[in-house]
């Protein structure tokens, strides 16, 4: 099922787009939108060894020349010792994933809901999303293999994370629109749509204002609330208490994350959504707010989480 949107969506976006320009402006960047306040199985048993025919149990035959095999004691069932080896093999593989997701990824059941100011109906399909925003190390392996590209990869001086000791575990920023989908294409994966997106950070059904629920921002994510003034962000998955009800970590603070979702009319900019470890008030953080970037920005704030379909075969 794919997803749509009504005729509104557009613009709801324009709406949102001009409500969070402001956002633009941190990294020395022309602002990107006009100024405005930001929106809110059991082994086989053994048998009995088999009678020969002169009526005495069946003796373990002898291992062959040149065989590492041990013989089996007299009086064991080879067929449940074959059983046996065969558990032991299988138990070696490594299990496939039972929700059809990758590792290091989420399955986030599908759903209808309404979204944004205009009240806009908005239909997701299930998806895995990752557990984490890509970090900078991630990152790294991909420019190494030839499949991303580092250039102005060191674009906020203290915020930058590409190469910076120390700050491998941190969210890869300083990526403009086009690196991001690269990335994410390298893996097999995609940048996910601004609904697909909220609809995981609300928790589905549930509509969660923030993604842990409906308490007020504190000590749940990495921003500059509660009395913390940060400079950069955090390492990825550092606070567990703001995770979302299937495990997603980071939906709130820490980097805005890309979305593919245009919010102009004329293709130049794109939605990214969650707030940053900039953001200092709760209605910054929450599930619905939309930030708009032009394609072409790149800051210190703004990073890269990927999603993907199931496999066809997972139960859902």
């Amino acid at each position: 099922m794919r997803s749509h949107t009504t005729p509104l969506a557009i613009p709801a976006l324009i709406f949102a787009a001009a409500a969070c320009g402001v956002l633009v402006a941190a990294c020395g960047a022309s602002p990107a939108a006009p100024e405005g306040a930001p929106l809110a199985g059991p082994s086989p048993a053994a048998q009995p060894a088999p009678a020969t025919p002169s009526g005495g149990e069946a003796t373990a035959p002898a291992p062959q020349p040149g065989s590492n095999a041990v013989p089996a004691p007299a009086g064991a069932d080879p067929a449940a010792a074959q059983a046996d080896s065969g558990q032991a093999s299988a138990s070696a593989a490594p299990a496939p994933p039972s929700d059809g997701c990758p590792d290091g990824m989420a399955r986030v059941p599908g759903g209808s809901f309404v979204m944004g100011p205009l009240k806009v109906k908005a239909t997701v399909a299930d998806l895995c999303m990752d557990r984490t925003e890509v970090t900078a190390e991630a990152y790294a392996a991909c420019v190494k293999a030839g499949k991303c590209t580092d250039s102005f990869a060191n674009c906020a001086k203290e915020a930058s994370t590409y190469g910076v000791a120390g700050k491998e575990k941190q969210p890869m920023v300083c990526v403009d629109f086009a690196q991001a989908e690269a990335y994410c294409a390298a893996q097999g994966k995609r940048l996910p749509r601004d609904d697909e997106w909220e609809w995981a950070a609300r928790g589905g059904e549930e509509a969660r204002p923030y993604p842990w629920g409906g308490e007020a921002p504190k000590d749940q994510l990495c921003w500059s609330g509660g009395g913390t003034v940060r400079k950069t962000a955090c390492d990825v998955g550092s606070f567990p208490a703001g995770e979302s009800p299937q495990g997603i970590q980071d939906l709130a603070g820490n980097v805005f994350e890309w979305t593919t979702s245009a919010n102009d009319g004329k293709g130049k900019m794109r939605v990214a959504r969650g707030g940053s470890w900039r953001d200092g008030i709760p209605p910054l953080v929450r599930t619905a707010r939309p930030g708009g970037f032009e394609v072409t920005y790149r800051c210190g704030f703004l990073g890269i989480r990927c999603v993907v379909e199931p496999a066809a075969s997972a139960p859902k």
